[in-house]
């Protein structure tokens, strides 16, 4: 029987713009993943969560420190939705 690889841990680096005094959160999260894909889709729902309708962008590192996904998200300040970009 084949043992599972263990999780593999990745960051995920976000800035979200925002209406305030400093203009911007840094999010730097950490998130244990069983696949780079699952790491992936882990990382698209919460820079989705962390936006909530805002611009920002967001990077997700492997454990060599490699950019293996990232995405921008541009909120026009008129009526629309969302740009989004891989």
């Amino acid at each position: 029987m084949a043992a599972n690889p263990p999780p593999v841990l990745y960051r995920l680096q976000c800035v979200v713009h925002r209406e305030s005094a400093s203009g911007i959160i840094i999010h730097d999260e950490q998130n244990l993943a069983p696949s780079e894909d699952a790491a992936k889709t882990d990382a698209a729902a919460r820079f989705a969560q962390l936006l909530a309708g805002r611009s920002g962008s967001a990077a997700l590192k492997d454990p060599a420190g490699r950019v293996v996904w990232s995405r921008r998200q541009n909120t026009p300040s008129g009526p629309g939705a969302p740009e989004t970009g891989a």
